[in-house]
């Protein structure tokens, strides 16, 4: 005889199937399942604009493709080797300005497919879009800047690509930190991912 599931029990399912619901619709993170050979078995719909630009893996002719030729590889072996349990692997772009951190399994009843993962450097969502510009309440110029910040470019870097003086930059990026109330390069870069992710 089978004991009856208690309320609490039964809550906690219910939780449990919300909260997958909400991951799913609200993980912008690019997922794919890719075979040894690196086809592309299954991406979400958003994975092959995710994984373009200046990101080192990309989704090209139904592959999943790492553009740095030392890496490729290494990147094959990793796929090889990964097991039921959730491994981390790091794939840097060719100018190391960006990378890629992968998390991947393969499940146990899966022959030579592999579950991936992939978290960017990039911010997922555009600042605007994503609401983190209104949150902050930035000015044009310093949403400008900050979607320059958010891709890892340097002040002088953003100077030279908006047209701007350096000390036009760094004024701005001191303006945002205020209005994020943040102290450091490092915490706003950590609240522009996080807030443009998800």
């Amino acid at each position: 005889m089978m004991a009856s599931r208690s309320p609490a029990e039964a809550m906690a399912d219910e939780c449990r199937v919300e909260f997958a619901a909400a991951f799913e619709a609200f993980d912008p993170r690019p997922k794919i399942v890719v075979d040894y050979d690196q086809c592309v078995l299954w991406c979400c719909d958003d994975a092959p604009r995710l994984l373009d630009g200046p990101m080192p893996l990309c989704i090209r002719k139904g592959k999943l493709i790492v553009d740095d030729d030392e890496l490729r590889s290494e990147f094959v072996e990793f796929l090889h080797n990964v097991g039921p349990d959730v491994q981390r692997k790091l794939i840097r772009g060719k100018a190391k300005r960006h990378w890629a951190v992968l998390r991947a399994w393969k499940p146990a009843h899966w022959d030579r497919a592999v579950c991936v993962l992939a978290s960017p450097s990039l911010p997922l969502r555009d600042i605007v879009a994503c609401g983190l510009a209104a949150e902050l309440k930035l000015t044009n110029a310093e949403i400008r800047v900050l979607k320059e910040f958010a891709e890892l470019n340097s002040p002088k870097q953003i100077a030279r690509d908006l047209g701007v003086s350096l000390s036009t930059v760094r004024s701005h990026l001191k303006q945002i930190h205020a209005k994020a109330s943040v102290t450091t390069s490092l915490q706003l870069l950590r609240l522009t991912h996080t807030f443009c992710s998800g």
